[in-house]
């Protein structure tokens, strides 16, 4: 057996990181964050605890992983979400928002939790506030290449709606009428 390269060290390492941040989701986004301890996250990772550490410092470090992991499924999200057409970009927003609500209810159960406690966590806060207003600016930018009334308040009611909508689903799950609430949204916004 030949000796392992640096690609396939490389690459068994970011799946060794990987294994670990999706334990911590699991953790974290079912049982919360302060009753996560590192030892669990090594069980249920199927890792040694001190192999966490090579990777995070912390347990905050380990959920700044998550955060940053997050941030950039986003930022490739919106990317994919682009369109020369703004009725089109609005409707992908729509659709492809929807879509992460029926396909991630334990990272949507950690946002939830992170939001609750947002003062715990400054880098959270100080992230959280930077998305926010990029994406305020997109939805505006947006409802006014459409024309749409009152761009600048739309776009924090808009906003203010995926918030509500994403707590309403996340407590009632299919009691809700997701899929009638995202048409809606399309209709009014992107007809």
């Amino acid at each position: 057996m030949s000796p392992r390269s640096n690609k396939q060290f490389q690459e068994i390492r970011e799946a060794s990181k990987q294994k670990i941040l999706d334990a911590a989701l699991e953790l974290f986004g079912t049982t919360g964050y302060e009753a996560s301890s590192m030892a669990q996250i090594a069980k249920k990772s199927g890792v040694s605890k001190g192999l966490i550490y090579n990777y995070f410092d912390s347990k905050e470090e380990l959920l700044k992983g998550m955060i940053e992991n997050l941030t950039s499924i986003g930022e490739n999200m919106l990317e994919e979400m682009m369109s020369e057409d703004p009725k089109k970009t609005l409707e992908n927003i729509f659709r492809m928002t929807f879509k992460w609500l029926r396909k991630n209810d334990k990272m949507n159960r950690l946002i939830f939790s992170l939001t609750l406690q947002v003062d715990r966590f400054e880098f959270v806060h100080n992230l959280a506030n930077a998305k926010m207003q990029e994406y305020l600016g997109l939805l505006e930018s947006l409802l006014e290449q459409i024309n749409f009334p009152n761009h600048h308040t739309e776009a924090r009611i808009l906003a203010t709606l995926f918030d509500g909508i994403s707590i309403h689903y996340l407590v009632l799950k299919e009691d809700y009428p997701l899929d009638e609430i995202e048409k809606m949204l399309i209709k009014k916004y992107c007809s």
